[in-house]
């Protein structure tokens, strides 16, 4: 697929494994310079080697840092110095309200707002954030969790009101992903086989491999026809690994 993304500069948080590494290898896929960051040095690294090794067309680099430790981010963007594409994927994925609160919704927030100068100047600004289903959905075990995802899906609609047409803002949820080594995966046997099942429930039934698209990088499309306050909810495919968009 072409989506016209070939030399693009593009940034996404939360890169090194799960949703995060699967919008890595499709963004290098298609042709972009891309740089990704997490916290943990030995999983970026690992994570950065597979990528190389795949022989993806798109220049890759990584860096750890935590993006809840104040000005760490914006130290990063300054080195970058240029940006057409932010992708925010890091999440808690906790219900702890303080985590939730600190991980998810400000440091969302401040990457951002952190990034938006360099975005509005690119030609083809684009920021896609990777929600949930939980933020529009009862989430009585993870109220916080939601809560945060809720509160950061009515910024996105706020801050693409505020940055149209300079910059392309959306919001992409996912249902529930089985990943290797993720939250499913780690919950036993039992969580396997509810995924498994998960064809009766709408947010995450799988469409056939012809109908698939790489999730989110639909939103990233210069050009592309979705743009701002728009809130996809991907369903999600639980057999492999990357994310997708069933269009």
């Amino acid at each position: 697929m072409d989506l016209q993304l070939h030399g693009l500069r593009a940034l996404v948080t939360g890169g090194s494994a799960g949703i995060g590494a699967a919008i890595v290898r499709a963004l290098a896929a298609e042709g972009c310079e891309v740089a990704f960051c997490a916290r943990q040095p030995e999983r970026l690294q690992a994570c950065l080697a597979d990528l190389q090794a795949a022989g993806l067309p798109g220049a890759l680099q990584a860096r750890a840092l935590d993006v809840c430790q104040p000005g760490a981010f914006e130290a990063w963007l300054e080195e970058l110095g240029s940006l057409d594409i932010l992708v925010l994927n890091v999440s808690a994925l906790s219900s702890d309200w303080a985590q939730a609160l600190d991980v998810d919704l400000r440091a969302t927030v401040r990457c951002a707002e952190a990034a938006l100068p360099l975005l509005r100047r690119s030609k083809h600004g684009a920021l896609t954030y990777i929600g949930s289903k939980a933020g529009s959905l009862a989430a009585p075990n993870s109220a916080a969790y939601g809560a945060a995802k809720a509160a950061l899906a009515h910024y996105m609609k706020s801050l693409s009101a505020r940055v149209l047409p300079e910059v392309r803002v959306n919001t992409v949820s996912p249902g529930d992903t089985w990943v290797a080594g993720g939250l499913w995966a780690c919950s036993g046997a039992g969580a396997r086989a509810l995924c498994a099942g998960a064809a009766t429930e709408p947010l995450a039934a799988a469409g056939p491999p012809g109908r698939n698209r790489p999730g989110g990088l639909l939103c990233l499309q210069p050009g592309g026809q979705l743009c701002g306050r728009r809130q996809l909810v991907c369903r999600w495919r639980f057999d492999r690994p990357c994310p997708v968009l069933v269009c």
